[in-house]
């Protein structure tokens, strides 16, 4: 069983999705273990807790002034020490950051070595990822760049900002029509699908690191990718409406 640490920050749409997949039994052999969330009263907080995961809630630094960037850094320290220390207890085997919007350390990430996962609302990182590169900023860029696609990426987390190997990348049509709002809309829909698939390809061991660090993953052997296509079919099911915004581009 694949225990997972979320961290959010927000109103928790791709937590939802995540636990959609579980309770669906799409998601197979994985549960969440605990949620942190670093603003408290955030939307994922009751959100989580309506669906019987524990939940804590650490104040983080977001949105915070410091005096230094000592101070700053020292108080990002405090946070994730006590991140640490609230699941202590437990055996954590993936960490998800799910609309978390505080960077971590790299203490942080090399408690957990290559066993965090991010999701990025953008195909291209080198492009459109690091640092500010957040929110509707990314899609605005995108459509000023006249790029023909856009997407989303999951990709493991390392100190360099969005700059971990990919596990997995989804294109989504730049329509003529866009804006900045639509955009970003049927990309967080192709989120909610391909962050479940990563994590399932995580549990399933089918995610492997050459020596360079480079992410190499299975999708094919033993049917896996079909299989896996038949069982979320239940979600895009329920969901038929929202989907049809990417499935049915043009």
């Amino acid at each position: 069983m694949l225990n997972l640490l979320i961290l959010a920050s927000g109103r928790g749409s791709n937590f939802e999705s995540i636990s959609d997949h579980i309770e669906l039994g799409i998601l197979q052999n994985v549960r969440v273990g605990c949620l942190i969330c670093n603003r408290p009263g955030a939307l994922v907080v009751e959100l989580a807790r309506s669906r019987g995961v524990r939940v804590t809630e650490i104040g983080g630094i977001f949105g915070k002034k410091y005096s230094s960037s000592d101070e700053r850094e020292n108080a990002r320290r405090q946070f994730e020490e006590n991140c640490l220390y609230a699941v202590a207890s437990d055996r954590i085997d993936l960490v998800v950051l799910a609309g978390f919007d505080q960077l971590l350390s790299r203490e942080f990430v090399e408690h957990f070595p290559q066993r965090i996962l991010n999701i990025h609302p953008a195909y291209d990182l080198v492009k459109y990822g690091g640092k500010n590169m957040v929110g509707q900023r990314i899609h605005k860029l995108v459509i000023e760049n006249k790029e023909e696609y856009s997407g989303c990426t999951v990709h493991v987390v390392i100190p360099e900002v969005d700059q971990g190997p990919a596990v997995l990348k989804k294109r989504v049509k730049v329509l003529s029509c866009d804006t900045p709002e639509t955009l970003e809309k049927r990309v967080l829909l192709r989120e909610h699908l391909i962050y479940p698939e990563a994590i399932q390809l995580y549990a399933d061991s089918r995610v492997k690191f050459d020596p360079s660090g480079a992410c190499v993953v299975d999708f094919t052997s033993d049917s896996w990718e079909p299989e896996w296509n038949k069982r979320q079919s239940k979600y895009i099911q329920i969901h038929s409406e929202e989907m049809s915004e990417i499935f049915n581009e043009s």
